[in-house]
């Protein structure tokens, strides 16, 4: 697989464990100044209805990006970064490596803002790119069930899956985590994981809708050239 076909998935790896590695080096956490925090998120977007945007709240606006690259421990960013490689190489593959950025950055965005409409007078920090993740998974799904697709091949997989089975895995797996985060006390965005994994349904279905299979898709000129 070359890596300059997903220079895009590598990049947004790269600088998730760059960041972490620097907190841990530096025995300290980026959470409160990058992570995105409801009530200061919310507060500027009331500002900006009203008509007032400065620095300050163009800096809030800015941790709805920069919460994706922060992560808690160890085990938070090693099981996103794999689940991140599965299906952010998936959609590269099938979408090209530049849209796939863009629907990491899209889905991981409208994750946030569920989290923060869920959770408006929360003071604690959002990280964790799950919400972006869960976005491919909702593309990932929403292709396979529209476009006849190749069988799924990529780490961690051992051997070549049918695309609906692993649509299927996504969609329990999705389901499986809102469950145990609601019978749960735990500090995770589940918020975010339904924004990001049902705005990646959406973009599924209006890719789509405009190319109703992958062979169209392909034709349009639509994948990336590298």
């Amino acid at each position: 697989m070359p890596v300059s076909r997903h220079l895009s998935i590598w990049g947004i790896i790269v600088l998730a464990v760059i960041v972490f590695a620097a907190e841990q080096i530096r025995d300290t956490s980026f959470a409160m100044s990058g992570g995105a925090i409801p009530t200061q998120v919310g507060a500027a977007a009331g500002a900006l209805m009203e008509g007032h945007l400065d620095l300050a709240g163009v800096k809030t606006f800015s941790t709805l990006v920069t919460s994706m690259f922060l992560h808690g421990d160890v085990e938070h960013i090693l099981f996103n970064m794999i689940f991140l490689w599965t299906f952010g190489i998936l959609t590269s593959e099938l979408l090209g490596q530049w849209r796939a950025l863009a629907v990491f950055v899209v889905c991981g965005i409208c994750g946030a803002i569920v989290h923060i409409c869920l959770n408006p007078d929360s003071s604690a920090p959002m990280i964790g790119a799950s919400g972006a993740i869960s976005g491919f998974e909702g593309v990932y799904l929403g292709l396979a069930l529209r476009w006849q697709l190749p069988w799924a091949e990529v780490w961690p997989l051992a051997h070549p899956v049918p695309p609906l089975q692993l649509g299927a895995f996504a969609l329990v797996g999705f389901v499986g985590d809102l469950l145990l985060f609601a019978n749960h006390d735990q500090h995770i965005a589940y918020g975010a994981h339904l924004g990001g994994f049902l705005s990646g349904v959406a973009i599924a279905a209006l890719v789509t809708t405009v190319y109703p299979t992958l062979r169209a898709y392909e034709r349009a000129g639509r994948k990336d050239c590298i």
